[in-house]
């Protein structure tokens, strides 16, 4: 490979890289949505801060408010999915 082909190669590395690098950003700053499908939104919820009393659903089904469980056990609240 010649010299000159050297160098256009890392130059269009180097640009590629610093043009995912500000996507990334822009999209952790919000500025950019991740995809058509994500629907996050800003909340109001801090790290710390009291959780809203929210009505869950059990493995079996049963439906349990969150302040129910606040006096009786440490409390541990995991969202998420599996696809």
């Amino acid at each position: 490979m010649s010299r000159k082909a050297g160098i256009g190669v890392l130059a269009a590395v180097v640009v590629v890289a610093a043009a995912g690098l500000a996507y990334y950003e822009l999209m952790k700053a919000g500025f950019i949505r991740y995809n058509k499908y994500d629907r996050r939104e800003r909340g109001s919820l801090k790290v710390g801060g009291q959780s809203p009393d929210l009505d869950l659903t059990m493995y079996d089904g049963s439906s349990v408010r969150l302040s129910q469980l606040w006096g009786a056990q440490p409390v541990f609240v995991v969202f998420g999915s599996c696809t």
